[in-house]
């Protein structure tokens, strides 16, 4: 894995697995949104979705019969085929597109150390470039919006991926000091600009969101708030407080007006979808649902795409969208 050469993967595989849409009527209580349409449905969870803007290039996780998790792709939302991208050993997951760039960006978890990599999406074979070459821990990377740049965390990681059928969403471990670093792709330049995790540039290039996490008074539980800076790391400011419960995995609006983000109440043990505006104010609740369901991303078009295990058994994430 610590290897700064390219790797040329030399073949794309093609899936016609059923994962044909399927829309819901919504009946239950609390849950705002106008349509509710399931993905994916491959029999394999699937989870981390990026892309979808207008119907075209999905990118999202798969975890396969063997335990490992790779990166797929959707070219249209709404037909059955799917592409896989990253093969091999290792856990690849938490894709990012940039179009700009015609990357995908991603990190690969693999004899126990993590770094990010990028796939040249164009290229005819699958040609993966390593971003971060160390013995540190580094993941959960986001683009700049002119692709020239990348902002990722470096730490301990939270253990709020899925590894296993049967794991599902886990505690975090301890991440309070973890930090945010910035490569610059023309120069080289790393920068670490702060403490924090998840970290995503806004629409316009100028601020970074990311999460804070905050010791309870027993020191072993944390719980995550939503911050906003500069991109040098200045004017660090608070979004929501830890009253709200456990915060993560914060996206953009694609104005840049709002956050959407994942959320455990401290009297829910599963997760929901919410968003807030930058200033802190217009809290929604989504989703409200006996499930998990984590991990949204807001498209160009208005649909939040998200992951869950709504309707299925616990841990059996497939990739669902709705409309705002």
């Amino acid at each position: 894995m610590k290897n700064n050469n390219l790797i040329i993967l030399s073949s794309i595989i093609i899936f016609s697995i059923s994962c044909k849409p399927t829309e819901y009527l919504i009946t239950s209580t609390g849950e705002s949104f106008e349509q509710l349409t399931k993905i994916t449905d491959i029999g394999k969870p699937c989870f981390g979705a990026n892309g979808g803007d207008f119907n075209k290039n999905l990118y999202f996780s798969v975890l396969e019969d063997n335990g490992y998790i790779q990166i797929y792709k959707k070219e249209e939302v709404t037909r059955p085929a799917i592409i896989q991208k990253t093969f091999g050993n290792g856990d690849s997951m938490w894709p990012a597109y940039n179009e700009y760039s015609d990357e995908i960006l991603f990190y690969k978890i693999e004899a126990g150390n993590s770094d990010v990599f990028t796939i040249n999406e164009s290229s005819k074979g699958t040609a993966i470039k390593a971003i971060t070459n160390t013995d540190d821990e580094e993941f959960n990377a986001s683009w700049s919006p002119d692709g020239k740049s990348i902002v990722f965390e470096k730490g301990s990681h939270p253990r709020q991926y899925v590894r296993t059928y049967k794991s599902g969403l886990s505690t975090t471990s301890l991440i309070s000091a973890n930090q945010i670093w910035i490569k610059y792709l023309e120069t080289g330049e790393l920068k670490m600009i702060g403490n924090g995790s998840y970290p995503k540039f806004s629409p316009d290039g100028k601020y970074i969101a990311f999460v804070k996490f905050e010791l309870g008074t027993s020191n072993v539980n944390q719980s995550g708030t939503l911050w906003i800076m500069n991109i040098d790391g200045d004017n660090r400011t608070q979004v929501t407080t830890n009253s709200l419960g456990n915060l993560s995995r914060p996206n953009w609006s694609p104005d840049g007006k709002s956050i959407i983000f994942q959320l455990t109440k401290r009297d829910k043990y599963d997760s929901d979808i919410y968003s807030i505006s930058i200033s802190g104010e217009n809290l929604i609740q989504y989703t409200n649902n006996n499930s998990n369901d984590f991990s949204p991303y807001w498209s160009k078009d208005g649909f939040i795409y998200f992951s869950s295990d709504r309707g299925s058994l616990r841990g059996k994430y497939q990739i669902w969208r709705f409309k705002i």
